[in-house]
C-alpha cells in the first residue's frame, strides 16, 4: 500500500481536508493518505470541520500532528498546500504542491469552495496514480452471523468502544458491512420495549470519512422503524456533533435502557444520552 502525506505548517485545514477526501475517494487496499504540520495547530479549525461534515466527512475528532522523521518515512509522496518557503520540505520524497488558500477565518461559503477545490484535486490524484477503487471494491451492508464475531469484536475493539453485554442480543441487532470478503464496520440495535439502543458503530480505520458509519446507522434506524419503535437511543462520549447532524439530540437517560450492560457496565456516567425520536 502507497502512503501519501498531506502536509502543510498547522495541520488544521487544508491538509486534513485533503487527507480526508483521498481516505474518502481512494481505494484503501491501494494507497492510503495520513497528514501533519511542521507547526501543528490545537485544533482544526471549526470552519473546516463545518464544510467537511455538510459532505458528511467528521474532522470533530482529528487532532493535528508534528511532521516527524517517522511519519515522512512511512509516506512515497508529499503534497504540500501551497503555503511557499514555509511549506515543509523531505528531501528524500517525490513532491508535489498545491497552491491552496488558507481556509482558517474565511467565511463558510468560501471555505466550502476550497474544499470542493481540494476534493478536486484529490481526485486528480488518485485518477492519475490509479488509486481508484475498482468496480469490484463496493461495500455491501446485511445482518451478522455468528461466523463474524472476532472480527466484530476486534472492529469496536478498534474504535475504543466498550464491549459489554454484546453477546446478548448478538447477531440479531447487528448489521455489518463487508467489502471484497472483509468486515469493515458494524453497527448495533438493541431493542428495550419500544426503544431502541444504538451502539458499536465501527468502521475499519482506512474506511473512515467514507460515509459507511452513515450507512450502517440509516441501516438500524430502518430496522427501528420497521420493528415499530418508538425511539432509538445512544451514547457517545465524542460523537456528538456527529449523531446531531444524523438527527439526534440530548436527552436524559430513559428508565427503559437501564437492563442495557452498555449503560451499566460500559459507557461512563459523563457519555451523553441522545435521541432521535420516531413516533410522536
Amino acid at each position: 500500500m502507497t502512503t501519501v502525506l498531506f502536509a502543510c505548517i498547522h495541520n488544521a485545514g487544508r491538509s486534513q481536508m485533503a487527507a480526508a477526501w483521498f481516505n474518502a475517494l481512494s481505494d484503501p487496499t491501494e494507497a492510503h493518505a495520513i497528514s501533519a504540520g511542521t507547526e501543528p495547530g490545537a485544533r482544526v479549525h471549526p470552519e473546516v470541520v463545518e464544510a467537511m461534515r455538510e459532505v458528511g466527512i467528521d474532522l470533530s475528532s482529528a487532532v493535528p500532528q508534528r511532521l516527524t522523521d517517522a511519519l515522512a518515512q512511512s509516506a512515497k509522496l508529499l503534497v504540500t498546500m501551497g503555503c511557499g518557503e514555509a511549506c515543509p520540505a523531505v528531501p528524500w520524497l517525490r513532491r508535489l504542491d498545491w497552491a491552496l488558500e488558507d481556509p482558517k477565518g474565511k467565511p463558510i461559503a468560501r471555505v466550502r469552495e476550497i474544499r470542493d477545490e481540494v476534493r478536486r484535486r484529490v481526485g486528480y490524484l488518485i485518477a492519475a496514480e490509479g488509486w481508484a477503487p475498482s468496480k469490484h471494491a463496493a461495500v455491501t451492508i446485511g445482518p451478522a452471523g455468528w461466523e463474524d464475531t472476532a472480527a466484530v469484536y476486534a472492529l469496536i475493539e478498534e474504535a475504543g468502544l466498550p464491549s459489554p453485554g454484546i453477546r446478548l442480543q448478538y447477531p440479531d441487532a447487528y448489521a455489518i458491512a463487508w467489502r471484497r470478503g472483509e468486515i469493515v464496520g458494524v453497527a448495533g440495535l438493541e431493542v428495550y420495549g419500544t426503544a431502541g439502543l444504538l451502539r458499536s458503530v465501527a468502521v475499519a480505520r482506512p474506511l473512515r470519512g467514507a460515509g459507511m458509519g452513515r450507512r450502517l446507522v440509516a441501516d438500524r434506524l430502518a430496522a427501528a422503524r420497521a420493528l415499530g419503535l418508538d425511539a432509538v437511543y445512544l451514547l457517545t462520549t465524542t460523537a456528538g456533533g456527529y449523531f446531531e447532524a444524523l438527527g439526534f439530540a440530548p436527552a436524559p437517560r430513559p428508565a427503559v435502557l437501564a437492563a442495557s450492560p452498555e449503560l451499566t457496565d460500559g459507557c461512563p456516567s459523563s457519555a451523553t444520552c441522545m435521541v432521535l425520536r420516531l413516533r410522536g
